[in-house]
């Protein structure tokens, strides 16, 4: 029977040759009858014997050097037939020694000696003589793909590189993996293992397994992150969670962009908190430029005024902005710590005043006279108490003081914004020994002295100073000298004292 297919065979090829169309007769690609005797190494592959053994990139070693025989036995020279030299894993085991010791987690192939399941025993595309172009395609025979249609895939589940973190035949770890947590990530992401190792700083899971934020094969997040950043740090972080998702006032740098990533690194930092720089800096990423605020309001360029003022307000120059602004969003106006006046007259009340008075201390305020509390002061006249303390119509501390930074000494201001417009009121205010002058656009000329008080011609001795003409439009801007101050046009008589 065996002969006689072979004559037929033989038949078939003669007639196809005849066509100019040879006929293939195994896998291997042969067009040639087999041979009925030995023959020599270099004749199993040729261009009618078995040239699809070769037909890779990569070589078996001993297919390399025409070794067919170191792994099949030749057992009838007149029917060619061979055998394999061992069964299966055997065979491959016969070179291929396994590991010495056997680990707990195997993979299945290999437990079953299926060697040839992920291993083509020729050649292949890669050394390793995979099935397949790549590693990912051998293990798709028996594993579904892990990842799917998502945007953000890992490196080398992108090129099929399941090797890259996966023992292909033992391990001591479940899913055959190389490493445990992140030592096996360091292997490759050697930059954040520097950042962990000398940075003071370190995110507490970074310290234990990678996969607590990140998947490791594919998502639609970036970094493969599990979820977007800012829900994946709210699942531990659940008071700042809160606190952003309650507040009336929200901070952008918190809800857009990258989120939490937009201040905070994930890793390692030299600054508290995961900080990317130190506060102020940080804040100065967003704003050193005007800024426009959803009220159609628009702040300064924050980073341009404090960098170029010449005072600076202590919050900044001693601590940093959170001193006076809440981070994650709050419920006051521009998120501040505490209650201050938005507008710049304010019915007096201290807790109006809360955020200035956690530094500074209320007396400056509350008292009408006195000899300490300030040194804004016209003898033991308060004039903090005269301009701040009215019912209606204080003056809040704007009026004359910018918040962050002037050129002036005790930041005190050039000029305040004021009525619809924003028209530039200026304060011209000039620093004298033992007081000051201040010509500002909201009042006339007056001159203080903490030392030889000042007084002026239509001041009333019982009243002294009481402030009622330091706003345009008050009485005595209209003419009515009845407020105990002189009008506009009245300029003090007595002659300035160094």
């Amino acid at each position: 029977m065996r002969k006689s297919l072979i004559a037929w065979l033989g038949l078939l090829v003669m007639g196809a040759g005849a066509q100019g169309q040879p006929v293939v007769l195994d896998s291997t690609g042969s067009t040639a009858p087999a041979p009925t005797a030995a023959v020599a190494r270099v004749g199993c592959v040729t261009a009618e014997c078995h040239p699809g053994v070769k037909d890779f990139p990569y070589l078996h070693g001993p297919l390399r050097v025409n070794g067919c025989d170191g792994c099949h036995e030749l057992i009838d020279e007149a029917t060619h037939s061979y055998r394999y030299l061992a069964e299966r894993a055997e065979m491959c085991a016969l070179c291929h020694i396994p590991e010495a010791q056997e680990a707990p987690v195997r993979h299945a192939p290999f437990t079953e000696g299926e060697c040839l399941s992920c291993h083509s025993p020729h050649g292949g595309q890669g050394t390793l003589l995979l099935r397949g172009t790549r590693y990912a395609e051998a293990c798709a025979a028996c594993h579904e793909d892990v990842t799917g249609a998502h945007d953000r895939v890992h490196g080398p589940a992108s090129v099929g590189a399941c090797g890259a973190c996966h023992e292909p035949h033992q391990s001591q770890l479940p899913k055959l993996l190389y490493a445990e947590g992140r030592d096996l990530c360091l292997r490759c992401h050697i930059r954040t293992g520097l950042e962990i190792e000398n940075q003071p700083v370190v995110h507490g899971p970074v310290l234990g397994d990678c996969l607590v934020c990140h998947a490791p094969h594919a998502t639609d997040n970036p970094a493969i992150l599990r979820q977007s950043a800012q829900a994946l740090c709210e699942e531990c972080h659940e008071d700042i969670a809160n606190t952003t998702h309650n507040a009336s006032v929200q901070h952008a740098a918190v809800t857009e962009n990258r989120a939490c990533l937009n201040c905070h690194t994930p890793h390692a930092s030299e600054h508290t908190a995961l900080l990317r720089h130190d506060v102020t800096m940080l804040c100065f990423e967003c704003h050193n430029k005007p800024v426009q605020m959803p009220d159609g309001t628009e702040l300064v360029n924050m980073k341009a005024l404090i960098e170029t003022g010449k005072s600076l307000h202590g919050a900044i120059t001693d601590r940093s902005c959170a001193e006076c602004h809440e981070i994650h969003g709050g419920g006051h106006r521009r998120l501040l710590v505490r209650e201050y006046p938005s507008d710049l007259y304010y019915p007096f009340a201290e807790s109006a005043y809360a955020l200035c008075f956690s530094c500074h201390d209320h007396q400056m305020v509350l008292l009408a006279k006195t000899e300490s509390a300030t040194q804004f002061r016209n003898g033991s006249d308060n004039l903090h108490y005269i301009h701040v303390s009215k019912d209606e119509k204080g003056r809040s501390c704007k009026v004359c003081h910018d918040a962050h930074a002037a050129s002036r000494d005790k930041h005190i201001r050039n000029s305040v914004p004021f009525g619809p417009k924003g028209w530039q009121l200026p304060i011209k205010f000039e620093q004298l020994e033992n007081g000051g002058r201040c010509a500002a656009g909201c009042h006339q000329v007056y001159e203080y002295n903490r030392l030889e008080p000042r007084t002026y011609p239509a001041m009333r001795a019982e009243t002294g100073w009481n402030g009622a003409d330091l706003v345009p439009g008050s009485r005595i801007d209209q003419g009515n000298d009845a407020a105990g101050a002189p009008p506009p046009s009245a300029v003090p008589t007595e002659p300035r004292k160094e």
